[in-house]
């Protein structure tokens, strides 16, 4: 059993046990993906203060939603998905999204050492990336955000996002071809 499925397995029981209204286990999963849902959140609504409400939102709908959980997906990648149709919701009302934002506010969020973006986003090298990311398209950021994020599987980012799994794989590379440009330009200009 690799450690993806073990953690899958392990939420998937703590999901049964909100579904049978243990305020524990919902506290504990809560911890667990507060963070996660408030980055994923950010990189859609680009408003911290948007994405805060989200995250609250999207953890309100699994307490009352658990019982409706059929496993057809991981219990991350239900969650993620509750977590965009609110982001997409707040964005339709109206949220405010700033041009000129970056990603800095969701890196903080952060723990150390949690994957490989925040090995990256280190030093010169993270500010130089978190600015190029912040000038990608919204559906740019959300596919990378996903995958080296979340390091959700295509297959599920296909799924979250409703779209077939070819797409998913396009968006990735224009979205790293987009990123490596800006990249490159930031770096001629010396914003570092």
């Amino acid at each position: 059993m690799t450690p993806s499925d073990e953690q899958n397995r392990s939420d998937s029981e703590l999901l049964a046990a909100v579904a049978a209204a243990n305020m524990a286990a919902f506290e504990r999963l809560y911890r667990l993906y507060e963070r996660r849902v408030y980055q994923y959140a950010y990189s859609v609504c680009r408003d911290a203060t948007a994405a805060e409400e989200v995250a609250v939102d999207t953890m309100t709908a699994v307490w009352h939603g658990a019982a409706g959980f059929t496993g057809r997906s991981r219990v991350s990648t239900w969650i993620l998905g509750i977590a965009r149709h609110k982001a997409l919701d707040a964005v339709r009302k109206g949220a405010r999204q700033s041009e000129n934002s970056t990603l800095e506010e969701a890196a903080q969020v952060a723990e150390p050492g949690q994957g490989p973006a925040e090995t990256v986003a280190s030093g010169q090298a993270g500010r130089l990336t978190r600015l190029a990311i912040s000038a990608l398209s919204q559906e740019h950021q959300e596919i990378l955000h996903l995958v080296f994020y979340e390091e959700l599987p295509y297959k599920e980012i296909g799924a979250l996002l409703g779209i077939p799994m070819n797409t998913v794989k396009t968006r990735v590379y224009y979205a790293k071809q987009q990123l490596k440009q800006h990249i490159r330009r930031l770096a001629v200009q010396g914003a570092v």
